[in-house]
């Protein structure tokens, strides 16, 4: 019945963190064991610096021609668009590379507590919730695949062989670059550069996906405790005849389980509260800068290409959605834990126990909140505060770019 209960919960964990886990795995962020071999070591380390060589084989070459070729500002600001999710990509794979103790920690936590949770209606209660989160990864991942990778293909392979005014024919790439010495025009170096920007995209929606998908895990799972709790509230009121010794060993386990989850979020705000900054900040602008893209394709009569740019828009605002949504979801089932210790029916338990209930409910009517930076708080309101500053950006950007 253990062994059964173990592989349980280990099944449970694998399906709430199997997306995120196979999409960092990918780039090689996902934190590995320290018992891992010394041959795993070495093959991740190696995978790292390839990420790093892809970030920036976008980032230089771009920044090379925007200052030292381009002089159009309507080019440069269509050029500013990718260097910035390619520097975005770079911030929050840096900081999930940084914060891999921390991320593995929380991972090690959250395995415990499926493995610890032997009531079958609290792993129901928990496993709804982790749906939830693995439901976001994957939508989260349709969206910025498909709008992304068409970005990086199907758009420059669209606008084929295009005249310069300088009366040379030179072919689309994704992401324009100067590289100095380099002929990028020429055969092979056209395929190469455009194989490896491919794949420097691919790392780029892949950094984002696993982010939003690790965020939105910590954060289910934080739910999913959540409610756990409530059901430990709700049996304390269900008790027939309550006596000392029951109520004291239970509202113990409701202290102890209190404790343990407040101090799971603390660390999992900590590992991931300036992935969610540089998120939150480089959408804002990205959602103005795309929008405006997408304004340049209708007047430049490019179906394929505003097709594809309204698709990354679209990604990009889920991006944000799924990140303001959680914390959203995690400060309404925080309250709904308040509301039940407030309505718990105290008058029924012994004198001396119902007195003990006070700092419970005094810490369980402190709503949860998860932020970026400790400076932006992660909810519906900030998502809609976000999307009104991205229109009020695009519309200065039209304004004195036209």
């Amino acid at each position: 019945m253990g062994d059964s209960m173990k592989m349980n919960s280990e099944n449970d964990f694998n399906y709430a963190v199997q997306v995120t886990r196979i999409i960092m795995r990918m780039i090689g962020a996902w934190p590995i064991s320290r018992y891992a071999s010394s041959v795993e070591r070495i093959a991740t380390r190696l995978h790292k610096v390839f990420c790093y060589f892809l970030f920036a084989f976008i980032i230089v070459p771009g920044l090379l021609l925007m200052f030292l070729k381009e002089r159009d500002v309507k080019r440069r600001v269509r050029l500013l668009g990718p260097l910035l999710n390619c520097w975005m990509g770079f911030m929050k794979y840096s900081l999930l590379v940084y914060h891999a103790r921390e991320i593995q920690y929380c991972l090690k936590q959250a395995r415990q507590d499926w493995g610890d949770t032997v009531d079958l209606r609290h792993r129901q209660a928990m496993l709804s919730k982790a749906r939830i989160g693995r439901k976001f990864a994957i939508v989260s991942a349709v969206f910025m695949y498909v709008g992304g990778l068409s970005y990086r293909t199907v758009v420059p392979l669209s606008k084929g062989r295009m005249l310069t005014p300088m009366n040379t024919t030179v072919r689309a790439l994704a992401c324009p670059s100067y590289f100095v010495k380099f002929d990028e025009q020429a055969s092979p170096a056209y395929e190469i550069v455009f194989t490896l920007q491919f794949f420097a995209g691919l790392l780029t929606y892949s950094v984002t996906v696993g982010a939003a998908g690790l965020a939105a895990f910590f954060v289910m799972h934080v739910c999913g405790q959540l409610s756990v709790l409530i059901g430990k509230f709700q049996h304390l009121n269900d008790m027939p005849e309550p006596n000392d010794k029951d109520v004291a060993i239970l509202l113990a386990d409701i202290v102890e389980h209190q404790i343990k989850v407040r101090r799971f979020l603390k660390q999992v705000e900590e590992s991931m509260r300036y992935v969610w900054l540089v998120e939150i900040v480089g959408c804002t602008i990205l959602l103005c800068l795309t929008g405006y893209y997408v304004i340049m394709e209708w007047e430049s009569s490019d179906s394929t290409a505003m097709l594809t740019m309204s698709v990354i828009l679209t990604s990009f605002a889920f991006s944000i959605f799924t990140n303001c949504y959680v914390g959203q979801l995690l400060t309404d089932q925080s309250l709904k834990l308040g509301l039940m210790t407030s309505t718990t029916n105290w008058h029924r338990l012994p004198h001396k126990r119902a007195r003990t209930l006070i700092l419970i409910m005094a810490v369980s009517n402190i709503p949860a909140k998860i932020s970026a930076g400790k400076m932006i708080e992660m909810s519906l309101p900030t998502f809609s505060n976000i999307v009104r500053t991205s229109m009020a950006y695009f519309n200065l950007l039209r304004k004195f770019i036209t």
